[in-house]
């Protein structure tokens, strides 16, 4: 988007305010970002310990498959209700290597995020450890295997076909295996067409095949 690579943007990132925007995206979407650069930590926990009483859970990135068996019984759902496949995996062609400088260099510019995380991250281990821990292992392991099975049924290959990511493609048309292999653009259209219809009418919604009844 920038036409930079990672380094570059990195040096930019010090001089131009439209680089400085695409920074802190979690404490921008959380609606909780500062446009100070040195806001005081006290300040960003603060809105943490708010944002902690507003959700009931908050999903760690790489502790992502735990997070899902957290939502699952948070919803009272079942595995098959979180099955996934990872989507948008950037070809290793165009994966940043980056130097410990640089890293540092990152966590200053996204210095909120990173307080974020922390105090997120600590919420997150002690909601798996109340799970327990042999107990969350059983169902990650569940979880791998259904999305497995998915894999298998749906017949999915990851591609090379868009751009810098690899992508889904599967021979399988049921609208479980048509929905994994859309592109994130797609289905976000998808849900707000439905939830458009949704609002204006008296339909119940049914998740299991996406219609209206």
């Amino acid at each position: 988007r920038f036409h930079l690579d990672l380094t570059t943007f990195l040096i930019a990132s010090n001089h131009t305010p439209r680089h400085k925007q695409k920074f802190n995206l979690i404490a921008n979407y959380f609606g909780v970002k500062d446009p100070r650069d040195d806001v005081p930590e006290g300040e960003v926990l603060g809105k943490a310990r708010w944002l902690n009483e507003t959700f009931d859970l908050v999903m760690v990135a790489e502790r992502f498959d735990e997070s899902l068996v957290l939502l699952k019984h948070l919803m009272c759902w079942n595995t098959e209700d979180v099955v996934y496949l990872k989507a948008k995996i950037r070809k290793p062609t165009y994966r940043a290597k980056l130097s410990e400088a640089q890293k540092d260099r990152l966590r200053q510019l996204n210095r909120q995020d990173v307080i974020l995380y922390k105090f997120f991250r600590e919420i997150f281990e002690e909601k798996v450890k109340a799970f327990g821990e042999e107990r969350m292992q059983r169902e990650v392991e569940e979880l791998r295997h259904a999305n497995a099975q998915l894999t298998k049924d749906c017949g999915a290959k990851l591609t090379g076909s868009r751009g810098t990511v690899k992508t889904w493609e599967v021979t399988n048309n049921s609208s479980i295996c048509k929905l994994i292999s859309q592109s994130t653009y797609s289905t976000q259209n998808q849900l707000k067409d439905r939830q458009r219809i949704w609002v204006s009418s008296n339909f119940t919604y049914d998740l299991l095949t996406w219609t209206f009844t």
